[in-house]
């Protein structure tokens, strides 16, 4: 199991290297610079700016200078619009803030999902079913950017239950954690009711129930590891999704997480937040991959040969 994890650490470690260089790459090819305004600043007032953020270094001196910071600091480097703060303290700031709600949302999604789809295969074809297949269908079409205007216009217009916006107590949360999570949660419970409606038919589930194992040791025993390898391969991207997803949430419900920097950031051309959220995020990308990864050679050994 330890050489298995080193594997996955000696492909992910380049890969987040590779992303930071391409994330600057990219962000130093994009059309003006972060000083472009609609007021052109005079010549040696750029070359100032320019000199104070390295920008008048080579390309390559630059990317070196940025990895370096990174590896050797975690140092994003410093806003080009806010003078007085660094990127880590913009981030700093708001991330956790969208961890929490980010979550808390993973947790219901996986709960609820997870609950749903083996109650919908261990009742096939019953009642319970088909409203766990209609209720799934029903929430997969409704992305956040639908269920936080309803959520908002129904909760806090209509009928005056919670606040709409503001992160100052668990009430603030309840509206965007059902509108991040809506979604996952359906798509959680169909790959769970499928998964499990599959390893319901196998040999070695007939088996068990052949010997007069009560069911609940059946499905909790048997069933249920081997149904859960679908689901726990798309846990890693789902979080990450949510993380990412929290930039329509943050607009909506006002809470200051990272998705209203980020959009602040493209808005106002401040390249280095910008480069700092989309390198975090990457990063997380990869480390719940990792994570998944190690899960399923876990769960299932065959797969770590």
């Amino acid at each position: 199991m330890f050489t298995y994890i080193l594997k996955r650490l000696a492909i992910a470690i380049p890969t987040l290297l590779l992303l930071i260089v391409i994330s600057f790459v990219l962000m130093h090819s994009a059309p003006g610079g972060p000083f472009t305004s609609e007021r052109e600043l005079p010549p040696q007032v750029l070359a100032n700016l320019n000199a104070k953020y390295g920008l008048d270094d080579p390309l390559w001196r630059q990317i070196v200078n940025y990895v370096w910071g990174i590896v050797s600091e975690f140092d994003f480097g410093p806003s080009f619009v806010y003078k007085d703060r660094t990127v880590n303290e913009i981030i700093a700031q708001g991330f956790p803030i969208t961890l929490t709600y980010g979550l808390l949302s993973f947790a219901v999604a996986v709960i609820v999902g997870a609950s749903l789809g083996v109650a919908a295969a261990m009742r096939h074809n019953s009642l319970l079913d088909y409203a766990a297949v209609g209720v799934s269908i029903g929430a997969q079409v409704l992305p956040n950017f639908v269920m936080a205007p309803i959520l908002v216009l129904v909760f806090t217009l209509w009928l005056s239950w919670l606040p709409g916006g503001g992160w100052q107590g668990p009430e603030y949360w309840i509206m965007p954690v059902i509108a991040l999570s809506t979604s996952f949660m359906a798509s959680i419970a169909r790959i769970t009711r499928s998964s499990m409606l599959e390893v319901l038919t196998s040999n070695h589930i007939r088996t068990a129930r052949a010997k007069g194992l009560p069911e609940r040791q059946v499905i909790l025993r048997h069933a249920l590891k081997p149904a859960m390898l679908p689901v726990i391969s798309y846990l890693g991207p789902a979080f990450v999704a949510m993380i990412t997803g929290s930039v329509v949430v943050d607009i909506y419900f006002s809470t200051g997480g990272i998705g209203k920097a980020f959009v602040d950031s493209a808005l106002n051309r401040d390249y280095a937040v910008m480069m700092g959220v989309t390198i975090l995020m990457g990063a997380l990308t990869i480390f719940f991959n990792l994570v998944v990864d190690i899960l399923y050679g876990w769960i299932d050994p065959k797969i770590r040969y």
